[in-house]
């Protein structure tokens, strides 16, 4: 009997198409948009058939929504590249989702330069 590493299938699937959906936006694609945007999670559903990728995008201009769309326009792109990559017996829907977190983190880290700067100022 194989002793189970304590991972899930459907957490090493993810981890898989994390890596492969990374290299395919940053090397195959040719596209400065696709290169920008960053996977920071993808999530499984137990039978494998949908995965959620969250990202997020370091060129400023690009919103939220724009993100998104450049995503969900090279889909069929993505998708056809991680077939390639990634050996399933069916290739996962991709779900793409922006992750929050990314600017949430900047904004508390804002309001932290903030604050310290007005204890520096009181204190001078």
């Amino acid at each position: 009997m194989r002793k189970n590493s304590g991972f899930k299938r459907k957490d090493r699937v993810a981890s898989e198409i994390k890596k492969a959906v990374s290299q395919i936006l940053e090397i195959e694609s040719g596209n400065e948009q696709l290169k920008s945007i960053t996977l920071t999670d993808v999530e499984m559903t137990q039978d494998l058939r949908i995965a959620k990728i969250y990202v997020s995008s370091s060129l400023g201009e690009l919103s939220h929504e724009a993100t998104l769309n450049t995503l969900r326009n090279a889909t069929g792109f993505i998708k056809k590249s991680l077939a390639k990559k990634v050996r399933l017996k069916y290739m996962p829907k991709l779900i793409f989702e922006y992750d929050e977190s990314i600017d949430y983190g900047f904004k508390i880290d804002e309001i932290l330069k903030e604050i310290k700067k007005e204890d520096e100022e009181k204190g001078s």
